[in-house]
């Protein structure tokens, strides 16, 4: 009986560090596979992308050059206008618009802006930047109310060769120093809105 008690005992001292081992063997594993899942819910997740619309640029104005002879004579006057088309119904704050020339080609005279816009703060003929300029502040309430598709002229003057050759008539957009830009400002936001601008090729003989 002795034999069989001691037995047991041994038994039990052998088993019970088996059964320990097994116990964190198991709990290792259950440890390693909460992580793993842990890991894989944390890659699963997904950062939402907000994108931003952007702007679409619109032309609001057509600027365009109207004459009845691009081949012109020496010594003889021609008048040349230019025209501007609304793409869409605005109201302005201001308007500038500056023409540039060749003053060793051409003489540029008789300066008239359009009645339709009012009595302009700027007109004159700078032969220092060579341009044509014509600026005009509107109406503080109301601004000056441009209708879709209704062409209007901005400006006419008189345009007289000295020299034979070729030369043009162009828009300006600004030059080296950042001066003689043409804009037209819309009155609800006072950007400066956007144009397109044709350029007039001219030959000069005798």
């Amino acid at each position: 009986m002795k034999m069989k008690i001691k037995m047991n005992n041994k038994m039990i001292q052998i088993l019970i560090p088996i059964i320990a081992v097994v116990v964190i063997f198991e709990s290792v594993v259950l440890v390693s596979n909460l992580e793993k899942n842990t890991t894989a819910t944390v890659v699963s997740e997904v950062t939402p992308t907000v994108t931003v619309a952007e702007e679409k640029k619109v032309n609001a104005f057509d600027v365009s050059f109207s004459t009845d002879e691009t081949q012109m004579k020496i010594g003889k006057k021609y008048k040349v206008l230019v025209k501007v088309m609304p793409k869409d119904g605005y109201s302005l704050d201001a308007l500038d618009l500056y023409v540039k020339f060749d003053p060793a080609m051409v003489t540029i005279s008789n300066l008239v802006a359009s009645k339709s816009f009012g009595t302009p703060n700027l007109l004159k003929v700078s032969d220092k930047k060579d341009v044509v300029a014509v600026n005009y502040l509107f109406d503080a309430k109301s601004g000056m109310l441009f209708t879709k598709d209704k062409e209007g002229t901005l400006l006419t003057f008189t345009v007289t060769p000295k020299t034979a050759g070729s030369s043009s008539f162009e828009i300006s957009t600004g030059d080296s120093e950042g001066d003689s830009v043409t804009m037209f400002v819309d009155k609800n936001t006072s950007k400066d809105l956007l144009f397109t601008a044709s350029k007039l090729d001219v030959v000069f003989s005798k």
